[in-house]
């Protein structure tokens, strides 16, 4: 295990298992999310130095949440699992800006869908970022503004402290 500390947090980390856990885990076939692993590589350098610390590939989460507008997606939340143990929680979130910013969220035994059965945390990257529609296939059908609402709706009632 390999000690890493980021802010506040503390964390042990088997760096190997995580790596082998991308390269083998199962990746979402929707639409949106192969849009958003086509194209996230490189887009957010910052982003991705610190999870790839953790030995993340930021290419392959276990889940993104995501919103058709116009001609783009809105991903709203980005999770990543990583094998190992929190070991000092940290009182926040951490922060990270990288041509915009990024909240990240710190859980242990959040139940993202994932493949990993040992001891894992996850990073949630929450906040909304826009990526353009680069897949050859037709883009998704628009979420209609009402839709839209009541996710947001969702979101607030489900982190209200």
């Amino acid at each position: 295990m390999t000690t890493i500390q980021k802010d506040e947090y503390v964390f042990q980390v088997d760096i190997e298992k995580t790596i082998d856990y991308y390269k083998t885990h199962s990746l979402c076939e929707c639409d949106c999310c192969e849009n958003f692993y086509t194209q996230i590589g490189g887009k957010f350098p910052k982003l991705e130095s610190f999870l790839a610390d953790f030995g993340v590939d930021i290419s392959k989460p276990d889940e993104c949440m995501s919103v058709e507008l116009d001609n783009t997606i809105q991903y709203i939340g980005v999770d990543y699992t990583v094998c190992g143990k929190v070991a000092t929680m940290g009182q926040y979130e951490i922060d990270i800006r990288d041509n915009q910013f990024f909240s990240l969220v710190i859980t242990e035994g959040f139940a993202s869908p994932n493949e990993q059965t040992g001891d894992y945390f996850t990073i949630s990257v929450n906040n909304v970022f826009e990526l353009p529609w680069v897949l050859d296939k037709p883009f998704p059908e628009p979420t209609t503004f009402k839709a839209t609402s009541k996710i947001k709706e969702f979101f607030k009632k489900a982190f209200k402290a």
